[in-house]
């Protein structure tokens, strides 16, 4: 399976055979199982897709009260669905071969052999529409299926088109997880410690919203659980973790991104962290890197040593982020602080270095509360001590950024992300 299968928003959840009643979405579940042994050879997303489907269309309940149904069935025919006959295909396509016309036309035989060779021209109809980007015979001849289509094409057209890869570097502590949490509006990045096996984490925005974040760690999970997206898979002995969510903002973000968090640079107890880093900087495609400081430990020698590295080995765009700023004291200065990295960066003969403050901690609480999640306690003290500081002028980071954003003042979640630099950061990073 490729990763970027991730990109993909399910549509399970407006699909309407929910509405029918357990024994019509036992035989659903079962048709599709049936047709996965007949083709033959499938991967991860094809395995992850039907458990999810069962997972979605029938409870451990139904299961249980629906056993004795269950083993009346030894044939395809006996849950062929005939009503639900083209979504069945459509969920074939989708689940077997996303990306593959030719195993496509073989399902297509397996549905004509099951259905009867009269279906075969609109089951053939139906195959060339999955495969596009859009077809209007779907709303003339299949118009119960267009709210489905509409997510497909938008899949296919989203995969297409260009992929953006930001990078992000910082030593250990410098707050690279919680900006990427910030980034895509939800807590989905685990933080990697000195006790972490050092992996290189992708990080794919979806092409819609379907209520479900994907990781592939060795297993993949298309409606993994926090826990899941917080701890490690000990089975994974590759160098990747990838994740799929659909990334939040005060607008939607349409843009096809992956941001790739490499592991912090001076971890005291595993090298392994910097030479993965390193590699992935000097060998990984990109087009900008984040370079995130911590601004209470800014021009250490470990920031310095990376810092040489970048310069001698990649060759692109770079955004230096100064985060934690907001723990400044009353006469400490943001406005030098960021001159005073310029000059040091420029010293050390980076050519205009592009410097800006951002305040990732508040930026996380408050896409939190603008979707609606639950702050504990704490989060929630935090969150109006942000607000309150955030307020100040000398505090309201957006004013450094070369961008212009238009966010509603009289709103105070609103104003907090405009004051924290993210929808600054979004701008310049969407833009690229």
């Amino acid at each position: 399976m490729r990763p970027e299968m991730l990109q993909v928003q399910q549509y399970i959840q407006i699909h309407p055979v929910r509405k029918e009643s357990y024994k019509t979405r036992i035989k659903y579940i079962v048709f599709l199982s049936y047709m996965k042994e007949m083709i033959g050879e499938i991967d991860q997303w094809s395995e992850g897709v039907i458990s999810l489907y069962t997972d979605k269309l029938v409870s451990d309940d139904e299961r249980e009260k629906g056993s004795k149904l269950l083993s009346k069935i030894n044939s395809i025919s006996q849950c062929k669905v005939f009503k639900y006959r083209y979504f069945l295909l459509t969920d074939c396509l989708f689940a077997y071969c996303f990306e593959d016309g030719e195993k496509a036309q073989n399902i297509v035989e397996l549905f004509v052999e099951v259905y009867g060779e009269r279906f075969r021209k609109k089951f053939q109809t139906l195959c060339n529409a999955f495969y596009s980007e859009g077809s209007d015979i779907v709303k003339k001849q299949f118009r119960n299926l267009s709210e489905i289509y509409s997510v497909i094409w938008g899949n296919r057209a989203f995969k297409n088109s260009p992929l953006k890869r930001i990078m992000i570097t910082a030593n250990m502590s410098a707050g690279k997880s919680t900006l990427l949490n910030a980034l895509a509006g939800k807590k989905v990045n685990k933080t990697q410690n000195d006790t972490c096996t050092a992996k290189l984490h992708y990080l794919y925005n979806k092409a819609g919203e379907d209520g479900f974040s994907y990781e592939l760690d060795h297993d993949l999970e298309l409606d993994a659980s926090l826990d899941i997206l917080m701890t490690d898979n000990d089975e994974n002995d590759s160098t990747d973790i990838v994740v799929g969510t659909r990334f939040r903002s005060i607008n939607d973000i349409d843009d096809h991104i992956c941001f790739i968090d490499t592991p912090g640079v001076n971890s005291s107890m595993d090298k392994e962290h910097r030479k993965i880093a390193n590699h992935a900087i000097s060998s990984e495609q990109c087009d900008v890197l984040i370079y995130l400081f911590n601004a209470e430990n800014i021009g250490t020698d470990d920031d310095k040593d990376h810092l040489r590295y970048v310069k001698e080995n990649y060759k692109g765009r770079i955004l230096f982020l100064v985060n934690r700023l907001d723990n400044f004291k009353a006469h400490e200065s943001v406005g030098d602080t960021v001159k005073s990295e310029k000059d040091d960066l420029v010293e050390m003969g980076f050519e205009n270095p592009e410097v800006y403050p951002i305040s990732a901690y508040a930026a996380y609480l408050g896409k939190m509360i603008l979707k609606g999640e639950i702050l504990s306690y704490e989060e929630d003290e935090e969150l109006h001590d942000l607000m309150r500081k955030l307020k100040k002028d000398s505090f309201c980071y957006d004013k450094y950024y070369p961008v212009e954003i238009n966010a509603n003042a009289s709103n105070s979640i609103d104003e907090l992300l405009l004051h924290s630099g993210i929808l600054s950061l979004e701008s310049l990073l969407y833009s690229v």
